[in-house]
This record gives structure tokens, sequence and C-alpha cells, in this order.
């Protein structure tokens, strides 16, 4: 866009993409004619920002909270509805405090569309790293989940595929309902 086009343009609507070089700078002008500046890398901060959200009740996930990490912090659990599959939906659900009641990740309308599996980091067992084909619940289990607990959720449309991590031994479980 040439400079005198520019300089008459006072909306700019972007339907798709704006690309920012890493070395650009935004430039606005504020009423009282004061120039801020924000650079490319404040705006990835900013992004980061809005990609993480402490949850502290029962809550139904969009396809707008896609790409979050979503911190569980209630001792006392709650449970987090996963919207129904679309292509490219991804969470990341980690235990910032310890449950004494479970946390519990449940699917749209109780759909067995959960497939995955969960490492534990003890070893003591014979029945480390749960897994399930075809399941619709999760749980961070109450006072066995620890803080950093966490789980990987990403769609394909169809099913929600996991991986996640327990320190514990059972610290998360996996069921059909």
């Amino acid at each position: 866009m040439s400079n005198q086009l520019w300089k008459r343009v006072k909306e700019l609507t972007i339907t798709q993409f704006l690309r920012i070089n890493k070395d650009a700078l935004l430039k606005v002008t504020g009423s009282d004619g004061t120039v801020s500046s924000i650079t490319a890398d404040e705006f990835s901060s900013l992004d980061a920002a809005f990609r993480a959200e402490t949850v502290i009740t029962t809550k139904t996930l969009t396809a707008a909270d896609s790409g979050k990490t979503l911190y569980l912090d209630l001792a006392g659990g709650f449970t987090t509805t996963l919207p129904a599959p679309a292509a490219g939906l991804k969470y990341k659900f980690v235990v910032k405090t310890a449950p004494t009641t479970a946390y519990i990740l449940v699917t749209n309308g109780s759909a067995n569309i959960m497939i995955g599996g969960i490492n534990e980091l003890e070893v003591d067992t014979a029945d480390d790293g749960p897994y399930i084909a075809n399941g619709d619940t999760l749980n961070f289990v109450a006072s066995t989940a620890v803080v950093g607990d966490y789980v990987d959720m990403e769609s394909d449309g169809t099913s929600w595929y996991f991986h996640g991590q327990a320190k514990a031994d059972g610290g998360i479980s996996l069921a059909s309902t």
C-alpha cells in the first residue's frame, strides 16, 4: 500500500492474516496525538497470556478456548466438558492445586470418543500407564493427583486423542460410562 493511500485509511479490516515481520513495529496514534509502539515480540507475549486460563469452577469449553492451557485450581474439584469434536481443537489441562475432590473431564453428550493413555512416573506396581480406546471421562483423582500432573487433548474432528502424565500410580483414571 502506498504511503499516500495508507494515510487515508481510517479503518482496516483483516479477514484472514496479517503477517508481521520479526523486526516490525506497529505505531498507534492516540486521540491526544501521543504515539505508542508495539513490537512483534510484544504481540507474541499478548497471545501467550491469552492462551492460559486458571479454572476454578465447572466449565464447558468452546472452540474459542482451543489452544489454551487450563490450570485446574480448586481443591474441591469440578467438571470440565469438552466441545463436540472438531479437527484441530486442542487443550492442555494442568493440575495447579492438588484436588481433594476430582477434576473431571468429560466429552460432550457423554460420547465414548476419548482415545489415549497416561504415563505414570511411579514404577513400583505392574499397573502403570492406563489406556482407553472408547472413553468419555478422565479424572484427576482426588487425593492422588498432584500439582503438575497434566493431559493434552486434541481432536481430529471425530474423536478426542490424549496423552498425559501423572506422578502417582492412579493419579489419572479413565472411564466409559
